[in-house]
């Protein structure tokens, strides 16, 4: 039989142990209490927060709204049409308003555009001119006006000829200045895109350090073309805003035995 032993602890220790015992039953009994008088808890905005973010939201959608029509109206302000107000400014009298028509006076009358003889008759009236009116100091500009006013194909062939037969050279050693009066402009019958012209060229110039004065008497036979239309509209700035180009120009001095010289030919059969 096996002798059982006791051992004894300190007296202290004993009481240590003890208080502690006590200590953690009385730390789990109040958690406990704790717990179970606690009561479920909910949180809340602040209705004035809620308030101020709603009048936010809808003040920003309101303003992207208004800058949506905004652009839709500057768009649409940007591809409509212009209302046409005509006014006739010798009777104060108003034609047109808003695309409507409210009927003609006895200096103005409105409709639908279309190219007409007097048209032809001032494309080349000023294609003349700049070739016949000679002043040193714009001359390189009027001939530039004039290529400009010819098919792009018989301007080409035209400057060729100015070059080839020196003519801007010699007026330009020469020193030429020369007025250039047209007598007279009719179309020839049956054919209104054929124009011939009759008109005096008073020319000065200085040959071999003399001074000297000429007069020339030229008929012109031009032959237009209507210009090729952009954007449904045959009135450029490169025609002048008369819809005509011209085509070929033929060139004699009455009073001599020579035919009509074709300065440009017709590219036309």
């Amino acid at each position: 039989m096996d002798d059982a032993r006791t051992i004894e602890l300190p007296q202290g220790l004993v009481v240590a142990a003890g208080k502690a015992a006590v200590a953690e039953t009385d730390h789990v009994e109040e958690r406990d209490a704790i717990v179970a008088q606690s009561s479920p808890q909910f949180l809340y905005r602040d209705p004035a927060d809620v308030r101020t973010i709603l009048s936010m939201a809808w003040t920003g959608t309101l303003l992207v709204l208004l800058l949506l029509a905004s652009v839709a109206f500057n768009i649409w302000q940007y591809w409509r049409r212009p209302d046409r107000i005509v006014v006739d400014r010798s009777s104060g009298r108003v034609l047109m308003i808003n695309d409507r028509e409210l009927g003609a006076t006895e200096a103005v009358k409105l409709e639908k555009d279309k190219l007409q003889i007097a048209d032809m008759d001032y494309v080349v009236k000023a294609y003349v001119e700049y070739l016949y009116r000679v002043d040193q100091r714009s001359r390189s500009k009027d001939i530039e006006g004039a290529l400009r006013l010819m098919v792009p194909g018989q301007a080409k062939k035209f400057a060729q000829y100015l070059t080839d037969q020196k003519i801007l050279q010699t007026q330009r050693e020469q020193q030429w200045n020369a007025t250039w009066k047209p007598e007279y402009l009719e179309h020839a019958p049956g054919k209104p895109l054929t124009v011939k012209v009759y008109g005096t060229q008073e020319i000065d110039m200085v040959v071999k350090n003399e001074s000297k004065h000429a007069t020339k008497h030229i008929l012109l036979t031009v032959e237009l073309l209507p210009d090729a239309p952009e954007n449904g509209t045959f009135r450029l700035d490169r025609n002048l805003r008369s819809g005509f180009r011209i085509n070929a120009i033929f060139y004699k001095e009455p009073g001599t035995t020579e035919t009509e010289t074709p300065v440009v030919a017709s590219t036309q059969n």
